[in-house]
């Protein structure tokens, strides 16, 4: 069996053997480019609905508190609503550790 010799009866079994390869490659290639961007998708709307909540919570909670802790309060959702990303990163990392400790106890 010579692959270079385009006569060889085993060389069409190589090529079709390489191209069912490089087919089922693709398409695993697909399947993990729509489950990652799913997944993205679904971290999107998990960090948007826990950001409405906290907001929601902030907004609402400041009746039954004192004023010095509503003042703080509201420092705290003005800096979250400047920068949104650090406080989610932060909160989705802590919520992690919680996670992580409450599992190893166990």
């Amino acid at each position: 069996m010579d692959p270079r010799d385009p006569a060889d009866p085993d060389t069409d079994k190589l090529h079709e053997l390489a191209d069912t390869v490089g087919d089922k490659a693709a398409e695993a290639k697909h399947r993990a480019e729509d489950r990652s961007a799913t997944a993205a998708l679904a971290a999107t709307d998990l960090v948007d609905r826990a950001r409405t909540r906290v907001f929601e919570a902030a907004e609402h909670g400041e009746e039954a508190l004192p004023a010095p802790v509503v003042e703080r309060g509201r420092r705290l959702v003005a800096a979250i609503r400047e920068q949104p990303l650090p406080f989610t990163v932060g909160a989705l990392a802590g919520f992690l550790v919680l996670w992580r400790i409450l599992r190893r106890s166990r």
